[in-house]
């Protein structure tokens, strides 16, 4: 494994600059706009990694540490806090389907009986068309915060492998652990609308699976197997059938448990009008698709069940086309940057589009939106500028943790990010104000391209090192750069125009003296 980022040891780039100043090498940095959400007062939105390929999806290690999944590059990346946070590549889905824009490697759960039981799961579209929900086991520093572990291709166990997936759109997404320490998998309908009113198809639905008996090493995983006790149609359905926990979706991209009672926060993306905000309670549940969108009829279709309204709707006259889940907000032990006791029990979504943040509080059996509170961007929206955010995630000192995909065009502009709390005056080390993410492309036969963001002003230099130390090219010569993401562009060459020889090389970013550096791989 080669770490993405890590603390310099060699001679400081101090000693560098009086050549790289006599170097005529113009840097190609360029300012993005700065991604932070706009949060009330009380709040603040930290940068804790950039850099990254296209993150959809995030979940905690036990120890703080969190594990990312790349959409298209089918990457498992590890973020370990700092400072500086470190974002490694740790392991990879084989056989990942990425044609189309809601395909790819698209959940991550960590098993919750975790170091005992080494396991992540993942849910991705793969090249034999179907969706498959895979068990990976990891190696390596187990439970250590600040160490590495390495996640085998070679170890995958799939639960189920043979999900349709014959659209390139409504896979679904979310693989997520609840209370009960059963595995909760959402499935879109495959662009099949009746077929989310069929129990039989694996569309439109949330599977329930049981983990806990499969075998270690790879494999596949029988019907029964994975078939936990409790399924609403266990005894009623066909093997598909007893799989299910709630059907009657379109497309449940993202889900998120409630830490306290077990209960399901769906978000719903819609058709033309409505998205929707479901919860679930218990298992059984339809949810109305395709005879319903959001709480109006929008088709003959006959329902199976009797429906079971949304809790929450959003127009697409608001700008919303794709609501994301964010959780129902539980504080956990020992939070140092965890949101007011009024929060509790309140429920987060967004939208991927619009970029806006709701907060839903429950009176009785109805959910409305929370009162406004002092500083909120506007009296609907609790935050704004969430574009592009795909996950959520609290985190153990009490943050909404997300992930957003992309920030501007720039290769691997993807970030996690966390709003979390002024209020608390303890110190907080995770997030630091530079991230330097993996080079790109990686290895490469010739340009490669380097992405980072800072979070203040700062004067940056970036320079190119044999493995020995010795400078093979000054990429950017020492300036002053303003906050935001900036990259800066290496033709493969040294510092005479000369092709460099196949090998390892080193990329040094110097910000206001912090030294972080990359390892190149040039092939020819």
């Amino acid at each position: 494994m080669i770490p993405r980022v890590r603390a310099c040891g060699r001679p400081t780039f101090a000693s560098l600059v009086g050549l790289a100043s006599l170097l005529a090498v113009l840097p190609q940095t360029a300012s993005a706009q700065v991604s932070a959400a706009t949060a009330p007062a009380g709040f603040v939105d930290e940068l804790i990694a950039s850099g990254l390929g296209l993150p959809v999806g995030i979940a905690f290690l036990p120890d703080g540490r969190l594990l990312a999944v790349e959409q298209k590059s089918a990457h498992i990346d590890l973020v370990r806090m700092g400072p500086p946070a470190t974002v490694d590549s740790v392991g990879f889905v084989p056989s990942v389907n990425i044609i189309g824009t809601e395909r790819g490697l698209l959940g991550i759960a960590v098993d919750p009986e975790w170091p005992v039981r080494p396991y992540v799961y993942t849910h991705s579209t793969d090249v034999s068309s179907n969706v498959r929900i895979s068990r990976f086991k990891a190696a390596g520093a187990l439970t250590d915060p600040a160490g590495l572990i390495g996640i085998d291709p070679a170890s995958r166990y799939d639960l189920v492998n043979d999900i349709p997936d014959n659209a390139d759109n409504h896979n679904g997404g979310t693989v997520r652990f609840g209370t009960d320490g059963m595995l909760y998998v959402s499935l879109g309908e495959d662009a099949f609308p009746s077929a989310a009113q069929d129990t039989s198809t694996l569309r439109g639905v949330i599977l329930r699976l049981d983990v806990s008996r499969l075998p270690d090493g790879p494999g596949s995983a029988a019907r029964a197997l994975v078939t936990p006790p409790g399924n609403p149609f266990g005894s009623t359905g066909g093997l598909n059938a007893r799989l299910l926990w709630e059907y009657g979706l379109r497309n449940p991209f993202r889900l998120q448990v409630d830490p306290m009672t077990g209960t399901l926060l769906i978000a719903d993306v819609g058709e033309s009008t409505w998205e929707e905000v479901d919860l679930a309670p218990v298992g059984g549940l339809d949810f109305g698709w395709p005879h319903y969108e959001g709480d109006m009829v929008y088709s003959s279709v006959a329902l199976t069940g009797s429906p079971t309204f949304p809790i929450y709707v959003i127009n697409h006259t608001t700008g919303a086309k794709a609501v994301i889940s964010a959780g129902i907000y539980r504080h956990p032990a020992g939070g140092t940057r965890a949101f007011p006791a009024e929060y509790e029990g309140d429920a987060f979504i967004s939208d991927y589009y619009a970029g806006f943040m709701r907060r839903l509080h429950q009176t009785g059996v109805a959910w409305d939106l929370a009162a406004p509170v002092t500083g909120q961007p506007s009296s609907t929206d609790w935050a704004q500028g969430l574009v592009n955010v795909s996950d959520y995630a609290i985190g153990p000192e009490g943050g909404i943790w997300y992930c957003r995909e992309y920030v501007t065009d720039f290769a691997h502009s993807g970030q996690i990010r966390r709003i979390v709390s002024t209020a608390s005056s303890s110190v907080d080390n995770a997030s630091h104000p530079v991230a330097f993410a993996r080079p790109y492309p990686l290895p490469s036969t010739g340009s490669v391209q380097f992405d980072w963001s800072i979070a203040r002003a700062a004067r940056v230099s970036l320079a190119i090192l044999d493995v020995r130390g010795r400078l093979v090219r000054a990429v950017a010569v020492p300036r002053a750069l303003p906050v935001g993401h900036h990259h800066a562009i290496w033709d493969g060459l040294d510092s005479y125009g000369r092709a460099v020889q196949p090998g390892i090389y080193f990329a040094r970013l110097e910000v206001d003296g912090t030294s972080l550096e990359q390892r190149v791989l040039i092939v020819r």
